[in-house]
């Protein structure tokens, strides 16, 4: 295999990009200017030794720090955010566009993924045991107050919600927390990474 097959091959490897696209993208790569991929290979080298994943929520942030500490993103590391509450979503892209309302100041968990209905092993789809583990903790911490559920308004996102809330109710007793969901005025079938301001604003503040 010669390096343009190779490259398109993993350019296909990405969300949403074919054979076609890859391809493209590798054209356009060999028409570009030699700085231009010496920056892109910079960038990447930097991201395999600087990219981490947080403890707490999951997300992916870049860390150049060498400690063995906790590995906290700048979310969940700040003293600014409202610790008594956390928001339940299905990938990274989903907290980039809450942050970017600015309309949201509680911290995340990020669940990896969704489940299909009549998924027989739900549990190996998306880290259920590592969201009990934290809302154990925080309940004995005594901080949180409510998990909001801000999945995507369609099946796949409902049936998640349904057996995340039916897990944590029965492995964590969760009667002194709020459990609460995004106002439908999220249109149906709509992906939280595409949601504008003022709609996710008015969603969050009619939450229930």
């Amino acid at each position: 295999m010669n390096a343009t097959d190779r490259l398109t091959e993993l350019f296909m490897r990405f969300p949403g990009i074919g054979p076609k696209q890859a391809r493209r993208f590798v054209y356009f790569l060999l028409r570009e200017h030699s700085h231009y991929k010496e920056q892109l290979i910079k960038a990447l080298e930097e991201l395999k030794f600087t990219g981490k994943q947080c403890d707490m929520c999951f997300r992916f942030f870049g860390d150049k720090s060498q400690n063995n500490k906790k590995l906290l993103c700048d979310i969940c590391d700040s003293e600014s955010r409202d610790v008594s509450v956390f928001m339940i979503v299905e990938k990274e892209l989903d907290v980039d566009a809450v942050e970017k309302t600015g309309s949201y100041d509680g911290l995340y968990f990020i669940l990896g993924g969704l489940v299909p209905p009549l998924t027989e092993k739900p549990s190996e789809l998306i880290r259920i045991r590592e969201l009990t583990g934290r809302i154990h903790k925080a309940l004995e911490e005594e901080k949180l107050i409510e998990v909001i559920f801000a999945l995507p308004v369609t099946d796949y996102g409902d049936t998640t919600k349904e057996y995340v809330e039916k897990t944590i109710k029965q492995i964590v007793g969760i009667e002194k927390v709020t459990l609460s969901n995004l106002a439908r005025g999220l249109s149906s079938g709509l992906e939280l990474e595409y949601v504008d301001r003022d709609t996710f604003k008015s969603a969050l503040e009619h939450r229930g």
